[in-house]
This record gives structure tokens, C-alpha cells and sequence, in this order.
């Protein structure tokens, strides 16, 4: 069977590896509340994807057909769980894939990234707060190389060095989600302390229930942008400005 990965295959599988296991189908009563419980994760996977879920399934069938995933059933109280998972051969070839990731792109400066800004689900309304580069707090827009929509999604593209803070209500609750390349605790601590300072503005209150998480993404190839010849000039000029950005927020 021939093992040659797409590149839609390749971020499938670093999607999978980090979240263990795609659920198509379920009902709610099967998950506790977390991140990916909320909706059906086949929506979610095939968002974060950009394809379609047809497209998906298609994938799924592909890589269970060479060994690569593998379906496990759990029967529950009310429901049966479809659950696909990696199997050995799966999780080698992830950690192959995200390790060479990491070696294509030694700096974050020299990387994009994909960053979910703006979205409206049953889990709330997602809404940008502001981004950190270089320990500087800045207006998403001034540190955005291009958005791309999807539906009533909004996403920012944006170098590997910056971490973009948004925010999701649902009721009184806050989730502040800080996301990026890597981890660092000092960005970390400032967003937070910087989010709450917003939401305490915004509100004129000082009572929130607040929670924070930090979302790692994967890096998008180097020619990401440039494989689109009208906005080659458009983002060289953009990262020429940005080396001399002193715009605070």
C-alpha cells in the first residue's frame, strides 16, 4: 500500500496526534465540557481544515485503508461513539511530520501562522482582544499579513513570533484564548493580565468569571503566502513595514 501522504493527509494527521482522535459522531451526553466537545467534531476538524466534510470522510476512508487510523466503537448508555484514532504506524508517521515541521521553520519570525480570529457558534461568539509581538501589546489588524473567511469565520495570517488573544462569551462566562507558535509564560501572564483589564473596561465591572487557555498552532509552509502572485508585493511590503512598526496599542 503506498504511504505517500497529501498535504492535506500531512495536517490531518498532526491535527489528529494533538487532539487523539476524531469523534464523527456522537451526542452531546457522551463528553464532558471541554474545548472540542460542543457540535460535532467532524464540523470542527473539517473547519480547522478548510474542506469540506465529504472531503473528510474521504480522507478518514483513505487513511484507515492503509493502516494508517483506525476505527474504535464504544457503546454507551444511550449511543454508539464512532471514534477514529491513530494506530502506531499513525503516530510515527505524526511525529515524523511534526518534527520536520519544526525543522523547516527554526525561527517563528520566518513562519506563518493560521489564526482563527472571529467566529459564532453554539458555543458562543469568538471576538479578537488584541496580539503580542516582540512584548508589545498592538491592534490585531497591524500585525495581519491577510485574512481569509470562511463562512462566518475570520482568520488572520500573521508571522510565527506573534501570539493573538481572543475572546468567547457564553452568558457571564469569559474564555480567553491566547494562541501561537509556541508557549512563553511571560506573554503568557501579560495577555491575561491585559484581557482582564479590557473585559473590566468594557463591562465597567470588575466581576467576570474568567478562564484562560493557550491554543499552540502549526506553522503554515513558507510560501503560504507567496503562492499567490498579486499579493507577493503586498505581503514584502507589509513584513518591510513591520521592521519598523512602533504603533502601540
Amino acid at each position: 500500500m503506498n504511504d505517500h501522504l497529501s498535504q492535506l493527509e500531512d495536517r490531518f494527521l498532526v491535527l489528529l496526534y494533538k487532539n487523539e482522535g476524531i469523534f464523527p459522531l456522537y451526542e452531546r451526553m457522551d463528553f464532558g465540557k471541554t474545548e472540542l466537545s460542543l457540535g460535532k467534531l467532524i464540523f470542527w476538524y473539517a473547519g480547522k481544515l478548510d474542506i469540506g466534510t465529504k472531503t473528510l470522510l474521504r480522507t478518514l476512508k483513505s487513511l484507515e485503508e492503509r493502516g494508517i487510523i483506525e476505527r474504535k466503537d464504544r457503546a454507551r448508555k444511550r449511543s454508539l461513539l464512532m471514534r477514529y484514532v491513530l494506530t502506531n504506524k499513525g503516530r510515527e508517521l505524526a511525529i515524523q511530520l511534526m518534527t520536520r515541521l519544526e525543522a523547516a521553520c527554526p525561527k517563528a519570525s520566518e513562519c506563518y501562522i493560521k489564526v482563527l480570529t472571529k467566529t459564532e457558534s453554539s458555543e458562543g461568539a469568538e471576538q479578537p482582544l488584541f496580539a503580542i509581538k516582540k512584548g508589545n501589546i498592538l491592534s490585531i489588524e497591524n500585525v495581519t499579513l491577510k485574512k481569509e473567511f470562511t463562512g462566518g469565520t475570520e482568520f488572520a495570517i500573521t508571522c510565527g513570533d506573534t501570539l493573538v488573544v481572543t475572546v468567547r462569551k457564553k452568558h457571564v462566562a469569559h474564555e480567553i484564548f491566547i494562541k501561537g507558535l509556541t508557549y512563553d509564560a511571560k506573554s503568557f501572564e501579560k495577555a491575561k493580565r491585559y484581557a482582564l483589564v479590557i473585559l473590566q473596561q468594557r463591562s465597567n465591572s470588575k466581576r467576570h468569571q474568567v478562564s484562560y487557555k493557550f491554543v499552540p498552532l502549526t506553522s503554515l509552509s513558507t510560501d503560504y503566502l507567496s503562492r499567490k502572485p498579486l499579493l507577493q508585493q503586498k505581503t514584502k511590503k507589509l513584513l518591510d513595514e513591520w521592521k519598523r512598526h512602533p504603533i502601540p496599542f
